[in-house]
């Protein structure tokens, strides 16, 4: 039943993710928008038996914040395929939502709905899809139809650890092949490898199939309560947000590694948290990098340009600022402080190699 669901803690991460980012992705789109759509397409029922929100619950809660201070509106559409489910989340949903909040809760199949859905939601109209499966996600024909429209973006569960035990069962062939839309899986280097080589190889090719620009990965191992053997060093799943945008992979970027538990790196395993500082990844790798790419190439580029240049990079703003600051003392790099005082780097300083 639903109210048995308990809330672990590898869990919480993703919940944090969603969180921190869909408030400031919401206000970034809401100042040139008058509505945002967000679809949760596996909702489940809205709270654990512990009395934890789950992930609708969290984005009722922030929308009725973020209306109250802005002029957008935001419609959320909750879509569960179990009808009880769907009962209980429909129970939850809070009675005193502002009218600038309209929650929809459908008892839906999202493998099939979202299709329907997208040929009647307005393609101007900015919209956050959270995918969150229990086993396979929508099929990436169907996630890319929605990575097409302008303004959107998917934050996406990929469960590993299911996926993985399908790969090699004849019975799930059918179904593997209408997630990656076509039969190419079974020719690929993943479908004859094992272990870490499979898993690395899965998700590439994953990525590679999916028509977004910015793809961005978080990797989730197994928690202690999981009491999977070795589970700690084994993967459970990847959230992996997909955008077109360059500014919405930087702001995902600083959500998710706040809460990585290698010390610098997109990784949580539930173990630690919280515990990042500010040795590793080294600020040094960084420095090399830049000099190894820019130095006496003669290019000039805006701060803000230089990190949308190398985004996929393991490094914050924090660390690309100390980084610049270093070169400069050095002599290795100009600024030109255009939006940033005597000391300060900002977006718009121009960088000068």
């Amino acid at each position: 039943m639903p109210q048995e669901i308990q809330l672990k803690e590898v869990s919480k991460a993703k919940h944090h993710i969603l969180e921190k980012y869909f408030p400031a992705w919401a206000k970034i789109l809401g100042s040139r928008h008058p509505t945002l759509v967000y679809v949760d397409c596996f909702a489940g029922p809205g709270q654990y038996a512990g009395g934890e929100e789950g992930s609708p619950l969290i984005i009722l809660n922030k929308a009725r914040e973020l209306v109250q201070k802005s002029d957008f509106s935001i419609v959320a559409i909750f879509v569960e395929k179990n009808a009880a489910t769907a009962n209980t989340l429909r129970s939850q949903i809070p009675k005193d939502l502002p009218d600038k909040v309209n929650a929809v809760v459908l008892n839906e199949d999202a493998h099939d709905f979202v299709q329907e859905l997208l040929n009647v939601l307005p393609e101007e109209m900015p919209a956050f899809f959270f995918i969150d499966p229990y086993g396979h996600p929508l099929t990436i024909p169907v996630m890319n139809q929605i990575l097409s429209r302008p303004r959107t973006e998917i934050l996406l569960n990929l469960m590993w650890y299911a996926l993985n035990m399908h790969l090699n069962n004849p019975r799930v062939k059918g179904t593997i092949t209408k997630m990656f839309g076509d039969s190419n899986w079974l020719d690929a280097p993943f479908a004859k490898q094992s272990g870490s080589e499979r898993e690395t190889a899965f998700v590439d090719y994953f990525l590679f199939k999916l028509d977004a620009e910015y793809k961005l990965k978080f990797r989730v191992r197994f928690s202690p309560e999981d009491r999977v053997p070795g589970g700690q060093s084994r993967t459970k799943y990847y959230l992996i947000h997909l955008s077109n945008h360059p500014k919405a992979a930087l702001l995902m970027k600083e959500v998710m590694w706040r809460i990585g538990d290698e010390e610098g790196t997109f990784d949580y395993s539930a173990t630690h948290q919280g515990v990042l500082v500010s040795s590793t990844p080294n600020v040094e790798e960084l420095i090399e990098y830049l000099k190894r790419r820019y130095l006496n190439s003669g290019r000039k580029l805006t701060f803000n340009h230089l990190r949308e240049e190398t985004w996929e990079l393991p490094f914050i703003e924090k660390r690309y600022r100390e980084a610049i600051r270093r070169l400069e003392k050095a002599g290795e790099v100009r600024v030109d402080r255009i939006d940033s005082g005597k000391n300060g780097i900002k977006g718009g300083d121009l960088l000068i190699f």
